[in-house]
């Protein structure tokens, strides 16, 4: 198998490094403790999840809320400190947050949202909480990030129109995981800036 990075396309290289000084600012700049309640589960999102006895987006705000809790910035602050303090520690929150997630599904169905992205956006008042985030938190996956993804790699993705749907399983996720972040990272980037440059608000 031919290493990956000769698909990678020179044009988005190039523009995913020139954006990264920029990208990095957008990282922990809202103030926690003023954050709104949707925890990063826009509209457009839950609008495709149908035939749910209970709203999609009240039964995820819930579980949300559940994980922010009702502590301070700085107690909250402390608690990412440690779950963000390596890629592996990011890895064993991740699996935790899924399964918690999963619990509040199998009672109140639901489903996984960008909501670790929505956490990056925040200011906790310490320096290593954003570094971790850009240093170890994954990319959310959404039509625009497949359909950049397949782009940064000259279009050698079978997929002319990706949605959500593409991600079937936890092998496809996590080998579009691998392939962003082998991407950012060839371009001294992180699949969290990544995440920032492709994505884009009405898009």
């Amino acid at each position: 198998m031919r290493p990956i990075s000769e698909y990678f396309s020179r044009k988005h290289q190039d523009a995913f490094s020139a954006a990264l000084p920029g990208l990095r600012k957008l990282v922990g700049i809202e103030p926690f403790a003023k954050h709104d309640k949707k925890f990063g589960a826009a509209g457009n999102t839950l609008r495709a999840y149908r035939d749910f006895s209970k709203p999609p987006s009240v039964v995820f705000r819930k579980w949300a809320a559940e994980v922010c809790g009702h502590r301070s910035t700085s107690e909250f602050s402390s608690e990412l400190e440690r779950h963000l303090a390596s890629r592996a520690a990011f890895l064993r929150w991740h699996v935790t947050l899924g399964r918690g997630l999963q619990r509040v599904w199998r009672r109140e169905e639901e489903r996984s949202l960008k909501f670790i992205k929505w956490l990056s956006e925040h200011d906790f008042g310490s320096a290593s909480v954003k570094e971790g985030f850009i240093q170890n938190a994954n990319c959310a996956l959404d039509r625009q990030i497949l359909a950049k993804l397949n782009e940064c790699l000259s279009r050698a993705l079978p997929m002319p129109a990706p949605s959500m749907g593409h991600i079937s399983n936890e092998h496809t996720y996590n080998f579009c995981q691998d392939l962003i972040a082998e991407f950012a990272r060839n371009c001294g980037g992180t699949p969290l800036l990544f995440d920032y440059w492709a994505w884009k608000r009405g898009g």
